[in-house]
């Protein structure tokens, strides 16, 4: 990569030179029966350049491909906006790197799905299938200011879907980390409880009550707190948190902050995709605004700190030619101090959304949100009692961040779309409102 980047030096004014390698092996097991079992190698070079005053891309699979520069400079002729910026701040060291996940072969991840496969039949039979992917990436990265750096990432993620007769998922389960982690029997056996109580299904009332937002439903609603903290959002005047700073936004008892540090983390990261170490910005302290989440340049515009988020990732691809753009890293809803089972004990009639469609529709910026429930059982007397069917949530967070009554203590991946986001416990809303055909 240095020749590269030393060939690239002596055809413009200044760049930053990008690489990223992943090694990915995926399993899936569909009643205990290997489904498919896939292994890539993938090699990105991502150039970002200035030439007399204007800003060029291009990308490449070849450290040998000399032609990215001369594709870089084409495509700054044509390309509207400020030169890029780019910074040298020294990186720490992070815990996102598993030695013994990365020497496991295919065969010993097989296992641990098949394993797992097992253990799930124990506590009912029903039709399942898992899917494991583990992936190894080495990332580097050089500036003309001085940056040179590189760091190793591992991740696993185990998903597990059970499915109805009809063929339908009726539950599922995600979770991921930068280092190995087993899934409990405790966790096998709640998955597969959820799966005998969705047998069962319940239409419900339209009207105000509370609901239940499992962990890894709250990525629907994060996602629109994540693009009001959005320092670019802020600078464009088209965040309702614009002026909210040091002001209460939420219930007092909601924490929240992004984390691109957090200790094997599934998205923890040395540095981000501009080069900007990463750390914990506290986003929500005791339902007061603390911080937004900046970039290089939304950190010029609203002369604030550089967070560490920008990444090559939009909501529906995560590819090396991605500009660099602002987005969460491991975005946490810190537990709260009521226990899981205490949160929906005295609900008298309520639900729980496990999982929703329509995360990505609705202006997201402005807080509003109308999700269809596509995972969700009704409570009663303070229990689970079957699966909810044509129901659909919805609101403004700005407004319901106020009516939070109570935050668990098992956090769990948040999903928003086709990727994670962040880890959240089950949160407790009252008087929300529900669309049902009851």
């Amino acid at each position: 990569m240095k020749n590269l980047f030393d060939y690239i030096k002596t055809q413009v004014d200044d760049a930053e030179l990008y690489k990223k390698a992943d090694e990915i092996i995926s399993i899936e097991i569909k009643q205990g029966h290997i489904k498919a079992v896939d292994g890539k190698d993938v090699v990105g070079y991502s150039l970002r350049m200035n030439k007399d005053g204007k800003g060029g891309t291009a990308v490449s699979s070849s450290e040998d491909d000399t032609s990215i520069v001369d594709r870089a400079i084409t495509s700054s002729k044509y390309r509207t906006g400020k030169p890029f910026k780019f910074l040298h701040e020294e990186a720490g060291n992070v815990q996102c790197y598993d030695s013994k996940l990365a020497e496991m072969t295919a065969k010993e991840l097989i296992a641990i799905a098949k394993s797992i496969n097992d253990r799930l039949n124990k506590f009912g039979d029903i039709t399942s299938q898992i899917s494991l992917e583990r992936t190894i990436s080495h990332v580097e990265m050089m500036n003309t200011v001085g940056l040179s750096d590189a760091y190793k990432k591992t991740h696993l993620k185990v998903a597990i879907a059970t499915m109805s007769e009809s063929g339908f998922v009726q539950n599922a389960y995600t979770s991921a980390f930068s280092s190995y982690f087993e899934i409990s029997d405790k966790q096998l056996e709640d998955i597969v409880n959820k799966h005998m109580i969705s047998n069962k299904t319940h239409q419900v009332e339209t009207k105000r009550m509370p609901v239940v937002f499992s962990g890894k439903a709250m990525g629907a609603l994060m996602t629109r707190l994540l693009a009001g903290v959005n320092g670019e959002f802020i600078s464009k005047g088209v965040s309702p948190l614009e002026d909210k700073k040091n002001q209460v936004i939420a219930s007092d008892i909601l924490n929240i902050s992004d984390e691109g540090n957090l200790p094997q983390g599934f998205a923890t990261i040395k540095f981000d995709d501009e080069g900007t170490p990463t750390s914990k910005t506290t986003i929500i302290e005791k339902g007061v605004l603390k911080n937004f989440l900046n970039s290089v340049s939304s950190s010029e515009k609203l002369e604030g700190k550089v967070t560490g988020n920008a990444q090559k990732k939009t909501m529906f691809s995560k590819e090396i030619e991605n500009q660099p753009l602002l987005d969460s890293t491991n975005f946490m809803v810190h537990p709260g101090k009521t226990s899981d089972a205490d949160i929906i004990k005295d609900i008298d009639y309520g639900i729980y959304v496990d999982g929703v469609m329509g995360t990505h529709t609705g202006n997201i910026p402005a807080g509003e949100y109308s999700l269809n429930v596509s995972i969700g059982y009704l409570i009663e007397k303070g229990k689970l009692t079957g699966k909810v069917v044509d129901a659909m949530v919805s609101g403004n967070i700005y407004e319901d961040l106020f009516k939070i009554k109570a935050v668990g203590q098992k956090l769990e991946l948040m999903n928003v779309v086709f990727y994670p986001m962040g880890y959240s416990p089950m949160v407790r809303f009252d008087e929300i409102n529900v669309v049902g055909t009851k």
